[in-house]
C-alpha cells in the first residue's frame, strides 16, 4: 500500500488544504505537493504497518494549522471578494451612460456608485481602476457634448448618435477589459 494513500495521510493532506484555503494557489499546491513528497519519503524510509507508524510520521510533519500559519508568514492574504463587489462598478459604469441619455440625476448617481465601487475594491490595480474611470469619464462628456448639439441643431439630428453612442460603449468596452483582468487574478 502506497502512505500517501493511507486513510490517516489523506486525511492529515485533506486539512492541511482546509487550513491553506485562503492562500495563493500555487503556494497551497506546492505546500501540499512538498507535504506529500515527505510523507512519501518518510515511509520509503520506514514503511508503515498500523496506524500508530502512520500517525508518528504525521506527527512528525506537524500540525496542520501550524503548517499553513508557517507557510502564510510573509505572504499577504487578499481578502475574499464578493461576487457583487466585482460585478457591481462594471455594471453600473455602463448603465451610468444609458441613463445619463435619459435622466442626468440617475445616470450621476450610477457613475458616482460605480467609481465608489471601482475604487473601494481591494481586487483591482492600480491601473484598472484608473482606466475605468477614465472610460467611465467619457460619458458626461459625450452627455455635455449632446446637449450642445441638440441645443444648436434639434434633438433629432443624426449627428447626435456620434456623440451618444461613446457615452455607452466606452464604458462598456472598459467593462468588458475589467471582467476580463478580474477573471485572471488568482483565488
Amino acid at each position: 500500500m502506497k502512505t500517501v494513500e493511507h486513510p490517516l495521510a489523506v486525511a492529515y493532506l485533506e486539512a492541511v488544504a482546509r487550513e491553506a484555503a485562503a492562500l495563493a494557489p500555487e503556494r497551497r499546491n506546492e505546500l501540499l505537493a512538498d507535504l506529500t513528497e515527505h510523507i512519501a519519503v518518510a515511509f520509503a524510509e520506514q514503511p508503515a504497518r498500523d496506524e500508530t507508524e502512520v500517525k508518528a510520521v504525521l506527527d512528525r510533519l506537524g500540525d496542520p494549522r501550524t503548517i499553513v500559519a508557517t507557510a502564510r508568514e510573509g505572504e499577504t492574504v487578499a481578502p475574499p471578494v464578493s461576487k457583487w463587489h466585482s460585478l457591481a462598478p462594471l455594471l453600473l459604469l455602463p448603465a451610468a451612460g444609458l441613463l445619463g441619455d435619459v435622466n442626468l440625476v440617475l445616470g450621476g448617481i450610477a457613475m458616482i456608485a460605480g467609481f465608489v465601487l471601482l475604487w473601494a475594491a481591494p481586487h483591482r490595480s492600480r491601473r484598472d481602476k484608473i482606466i475605468g474611470t477614465a472610460a467611465a469619464l467619457t460619458v458626461p462628456v459625450a452627455l455635455v457634448g449632446t446637449a450642445f448639439t441638440a441645443a444648436s441643431t434639434g434633438p433629432l439630428d443624426p449627428g447626435l448618435l456620434a456623440l451618444v453612442a461613446p457615452s455607452v460603449l466606452v464604458p462598456a468596452a472598459a467593462s468588458v477589459y475589467l471582467f476580463r483582468a478580474g477573471r485572471r487574478i488568482p483565488s
